[in-house]
């Protein structure tokens, strides 16, 4: 069953995702990013609560004053390590794109079209049930595709000690997954995105470089979260200094409170 997409979300907000999380599921982000803004925050939440903030799965911080986009997660209130690399491909002042896709191992993270990170789980993907968005960002589009699997089939329920990163995420600029064609600020792009087929053929052994060639499509997942709902939550965690490889791996990064 599909679910419809939010419009014009007000800032900050919080989000229920209909159907949870589950690999092949991608999310899709389009808004506009302020001249002026310092910092807006995207978070994949295990519940609704912002004060006190209920545990975050997946937080991306996109800091435009240091330039780069913090990853990290929030488990009882106390932020895991931040990842850091991959330098700020948003700008300020213009529309951006922005997408995440649920694999049984990771999410992954394509800013408008061109493939930015891998976040291994460091929470079992099947506890995120809340969007929150907030900071200096605004929002046109919220689309949720990818159909839900059968019951019958099993993915793992714990993610790996999230010590095992792997293969570190692209510098910026790194070839990906292909722009959106004509995309305009607020209107949702047609047909792909984070293809499925890419996601399938990863999990079947085949390199990374011959399943873009399958046709991955624009892949991106418009701006969330800044500073925390009201607050200005972002993590300042001990961060983990990643070599810059362009390749087709990804990671993410943390966030703190009010600062």
């Amino acid at each position: 069953m599909s679910v419809p997409p939010i419009y014009n979300p007000v800032v900050p907000c919080v989000q229920p995702i209909a159907g949870g999380m589950y690999p092949g599921r991608m999310i899709r982000f389009q808004g506009n990013i302020p001249p002026g803004a310092q910092r807006f925050a995207i978070n994949f939440q295990c519940g609704p609560n912002t004060d006190p903030r209920d545990d975050i799965a997946l937080h991306l911080n996109f800091r435009f004053v240091e330039m780069c986009i913090v990853r990290n997660h929030l488990t009882a209130m106390n932020w895991g390590m931040e990842e850091t690399s991959g330098g700020m491909p948003l700008v300020r002042g213009e529309s951006f794109e922005a997408l995440v896709l649920c694999e049984p191992q990771s999410l992954k993270v394509a800013l408008n079209g061109v493939h930015f990170c891998e976040f291994p789980h460091r929470l079992p993907f099947q506890r995120i049930t809340h969007l929150t968005i907030d900071g200096d960002v605004m929002m046109n589009f919220i689309g949720f595709e990818g159909a839900q699997p059968p019951p019958s089939q099993m993915y793992m329920s714990e993610p790996p000690a999230y010590g095992a990163y792997g293969a570190p995420p692209p510098a910026y600029g790194a070839p990906g997954y292909g722009a959106p064609q004509g995309f305009q600020a607020g209107m949702p792009v047609s047909a792909g995105g984070y293809d499925t087929t890419y996601a399938h053929q990863q999990r079947q052994g085949l390199g990374t470089g011959a399943a873009v060639g399958l046709g991955v499509g624009a892949l991106a997942a418009g701006g969330l979260a800044g500073y925390a709902l009201g607050g200005g939550f972002s993590s300042d965690s001990p961060t983990r200094d990643e070599p810059q490889v362009v390749s087709f791996s990804e990671s993410f990064g943390g966030d703190d409170w009010a600062e």
